[in-house]
């Protein structure tokens, strides 16, 4: 009888050889399924960069730096950006100046490792102001002393302003036989086409509305808020913290002035300023957009440059007050407005349209306004 062969063993040896088999099938699909995974993070993230860039370039527009309104045609400024949240990421936007309207916003969104850049084309929204006297009001007027009244459009001294090109009324209003006058015969103390503008569409709306923006509107945007009556104020002085403007001061309301010994350093800062209640000016000097919820008072050298719009009475004596630009007293409870002592108001289509446009909020074009830009 034969022996039968040993076959002890081979049922280990083909199981181990099954293991091999389906380690290297198992290892196959990881490798070939890897690429894929890479693919779809890097597809997630560099989405993720899109909405971060996406994101800030919005904020930016929304939260309109005015520090860019500054700016001369061809300059940029650098924003730097973290978006927070899942997926968030930072950005960085550059936003140039391209002509006395339009900017250009580039911003570039990072996340992960990826970076994705848009660019924006955003226009300024300006403030609508009409001025079409120096002196506006609904109330009675009374004028006289050394006080002067011009509608002659004057630039302010040292503003490389465009040459002035108008003549606008002295006084506007809807009733002048409200206005009274002492030493000023004839209307001496006052200049403009015509000296007096009776104008009976004169009304709240003048006062109030501003295009799109009413006073509400206009309040939230004010940078220096006084909560209540305020004054008397003789210490407003531009205040400079090294190279740059110190804005923080409450008492700082920029820097009019162009002469040897002023503070350049605020010649660009032009804050809109809101008193809630009474405002007393004595001395003095500051640039922007003044709005007075109740009656404003100078007395003293005090100088403003731009837009001045008073809710109450608007009130000169002494040596009363220089403004430059152009000044609104809706008087909505008809008290007279004393443009008394050498007061002097002068218009400046120059000193308003700066302050406005300082104050500008940003506003992307309607249609095809931004587009990625391929790295």
């Amino acid at each position: 009888m034969h022996a039968r062969p040993q076959e002890r063993g081979f049922a280990l040896a083909g199981a181990v050889f099954s293991l091999v088999i389906i380690a290297a099938l198992v290892v196959g699909a990881f490798f070939a399924s890897r690429p894929e995974l890479n693919i779809g993070r890097a597809s997630q993230t560099y989405q993720r960069a899109f909405q971060v860039a996406e994101a800030s370039m919005n904020k930016q527009v929304a939260l309109w730096n005015t520090s860019a309104n500054a700016l001369t045609v061809g300059d940029s400024l650098m924003a730097y950006d973290t978006i927070t949240g899942s997926g968030g990421g930072t950005a960085v936007t550059s936003i140039k100046r391209l002509n006395t309207q339009l900017f250009l916003l580039r911003t570039t969104g990072t996340s992960g490792t990826s970076s994705r850049t848009l660019a924006q084309m955003t226009r300024l929204q300006l403030i609508n102001m009409n001025f079409l006297a120096s002196l506006t009001t609904q109330g009675s007027i009374q004028v006289g002393g050394s006080s002067f009244i011009d509608g002659r459009d004057t630039p302010p001294p040292g503003w490389s302003c465009p040459a002035p090109t108008d003549t606008v009324a002295a006084i506007r209003t809807p009733d002048s036989t409200s206005i009274t006058t002492s030493g000023c015969n004839s209307y001496s103390c006052l200049f403009g086409t015509p000296k007096i503008d009776q104008d009976t569409t004169v009304a709240d709306s003048t006062f109030f509305q501003f295009g799109n923006l009413d006073w509400a509107g206009l309040v939230a945007m004010a940078t220096k808020v006084y909560p209540g009556n305020t004054g008397p104020l003789n210490a407003l002085a531009p205040i400079a913290a090294g190279s740059t403007c110190n804005t923080s001061l409450a008492n700082n309301w920029g820097e009019p002035w162009r002469i040897v010994g002023s503070i350049s350093q605020c010649n660009n800062y032009l804050p809109i300023i809101y008193v809630n209640g009474n405002l007393q000016l004595t001395g003095g000097r500051g640039q922007g957009i003044l709005l007075v919820e109740g009656d404003l008072s100078v007395q003293g050298g005090f100088e403003f440059y731009g837009p001045v719009i008073a809710r109450g009475q608007f009130d000169t004596q002494g040596t009363g007050g220089h403004f430059n630009g152009g000044v609104m007293a809706a008087n909505v409870n008809l008290q007279v407005n004393n443009i008394l002592g050498n007061a002097l108001i002068t218009y400046s289509s120059c000193a308003i349209s700066r302050a406005l446009q300082f104050n500008a909020s940003g506003r992307g074009l309607r249609e095809r306004s931004w587009a990625e830009i391929n790295q």
